[in-house]
C-alpha cells in the first residue's frame, strides 16, 4: 500500500499527464559553445537532419517545432550575457543549420551562463498554449550551476507553464560536482538528466552505409531542379536551400539522405512558398501571373509566355510528388536497414546524440517511434 501511495505521488508531480500520443511538440534546444564543450559544435552539424527526420516518423505524426539558443560565445555580447536567440520554435531547420554551419569554432567566452541561457528559453521563446502539446527545453553543455535564484526561477517557471526542463551533460573533462549540479535541476524540474561523453564515438555516422546513397543522390538532384525561384529575394534564398545540401553532403553521404527525408516531410512542405512558385502553387494558391518579375526568374523561364509558366508549375508539382512518393518507399527500406544496425550497435549508438534526444522524448511522450524498439 505504501509503495502505491508513493507511486501516485510520483505521478502526480509529473507535469503533464499523457493519456495518448501529443499532437504538438515544441522542443528548444539550448546548447553550450564555450571552451570546454569543444566537439559539440559539429556534434549537432551532423545529427539535426538525422533529428529532423526521425521526429517526423512517428506512428502518429504530432506538429512539430524547434527552438535554437545558443551560449558561451564572446560574439553574443556581455550585455547579452553571451546568450542568443538563434530561432524562435517553428519549422524553419533550414535556419537553424544556416546558423550552426556559419558558427565559427573560435574563441570563446571567459564567462558561461547556462541558468540564464534556460531562461531566455522559457521566457523569450513562443511557446504555445495548446492542449495535448509536450514542451521541453534541452540544455546541453556542461559547467557550474552557482545561480541559485536562477535555478529556483526555472523550477517555478517550468511547472507553471507545463516546460520540462532536461539536461544533457557534456562529459569532456571529470567533475562529479557539476554532474550532480546538472542532475538536482533536471529534477526540481521533473525532467530527466543525461551524461553523453565525447570521448566514445558511435559508429553511426562513421560507419552506417546505404546502399541507396548514389539513387537518393540522383532523387535530391532531380527534387531541387523542381524549384522555381521568384521575387526580389529568390535567388539568393534557393542559393541558402543548395549550401544547406552542401553542408550535408561534405557531413556524408548518409547526412544528405537524411536531408532529402525531411524536404519530402508534410512539415516541410510550403516552407519556401516566399521564394519557390511550385510550393507557393502546392499550398493551393493561385498565382496571378501579372504580379510575377519575370527579370527575376531563372533564365530559361523569363521569355516563355506566363501560360506556359503556369503549366511548367503544374508539371514541377507532378514532379515533386513522384519524387517524395519513391523517396518515402527507398526511407522505408532504411528504416528497416536502420533498425537492423541499431540493434547491433545499441550498447554504443545509445550514446549517440539524436538517439539520446528520441529517447528523451519518447520516455515523455506517448507517441510510438520505431527505431528505439
Amino acid at each position: 500500500m505504501k509503495k502505491a501511495l508513493i507511486l501516485l505521488v510520483l505521478i502526480l508531480n509529473l507535469n503533464t499527464l499523457h493519456a495518448a500520443p501529443v499532437k504538438r511538440m515544441e522542443i528548444a534546444l539550448c546548447v553550450d559553445l564555450s571552451a570546454s564543450t569543444t566537439g559539440l559544435l559539429e556534434v549537432l552539424r551532423s545529427n539535426m537532419w538525422y533529428l529532423t527526420y526521425y521526429l517526423n516518423t512517428y506512428a502518429e505524426q504530432p506538429d512539430i517545432n524547434i527552438a535554437l539558443v545558443l551560449y558561451g560565445k564572446p560574439g553574443f555580447t556581455k550585455e547579452t550575457n553571451y546568450i542568443r536567440k538563434v530561432a524562435d520554435l517553428g519549422k524553419n531547420i533550414n535556419l537553424i543549420q544556416q546558423e550552426l554551419y556559419s558558427t565559427l569554432v573560435a574563441v570563446s567566452a571567459k564567462e558561461n551562463y547556462p541558468e540564464k541561457a534556460v531562461l531566455v528559453c522559457l521566457q523569450d521563446l513562443s511557446w504555445s498554449k495548446e492542449p495535448n502539446t509536450y514542451r521541453t527545453v534541452v540544455v546541453i553543455g556542461n559547467g557550474s550551476l552557482v545561480d541559485l535564484g536562477a535555478m529556483e526561477d526555472i523550477a517555478k517557471i517550468s511547472k507553471k507553464k507545463g516546460i520540462y526542463v532536461n539536461t544533457i551533460y557534456f562529459k569532456t573533462y571529470q567533475n562529479e560536482r557539476e554532474i550532480n549540479q546538472w542532475a538536482k535541476l533536471a529534477k526540481d524540474c521533473n525532467s530527466i538528466n543525461y551524461m553523453i561523453d565525447p570521448a566514445i564515438a558511435p559508429p553511426w555516422e562513421k560507419d552506417f552505409k546505404s546502399s541507396n546513397s548514389s539513387f537518393l543522390g540522383e532523387v535530391n538532384e532531380k527534387y531541387n531542379g523542381t524549384m522555381i525561384p521568384y521575387g526580389e529575394d529568390g535567388h539568393k534564398k534557393f542559393a541558402k536551400y543548395l549550401s544547406m545540401d552542401d553542408f550535408a553532403r561534405e557531413t556524408g553521404p548518409v547526412c544528405l539522405e537524411f536531408r532529402l527525408m525531411y524536404k519530402i516531410s508534410e512539415n516541410y512542405v510550403g516552407l519556401n512558398k516566399d521564394w519557390d512558385l511550385v510550393d507557393l502553387s502546392t499550398m493551393g494558391a493561385k498565382i496571378d501571373t501579372s504580379t510575377i518579375d519575370r527579370k527575376l526568374l531563372p533564365e530559361q523561364y523569363k521569355r516563355i509566355p506566363l501560360k506556359t509558366l503556369l503549366r511548367v508549375i503544374e508539371t514541377k508539382k507532378e514532379e515533386r510528388i513522384y519524387l517524395r512518393e519513391i523517396t518515402a518507399i527507398v526511407a522505408q527500406r532504411n528504416k528497416m536497414l536502420t533498425h537492423d544496425y541499431y540493434q547491433e550497435f545499441r550498447p554504443i549508438i545509445r550514446r549517440s546524440f539524436y538517439l539520446v534526444l528520441m529517447d528523451l522524448f519518447n520516455t515523455q511522450t506517448d507517441n510510438y517511434h520505431e527505431i528505439l524498439d
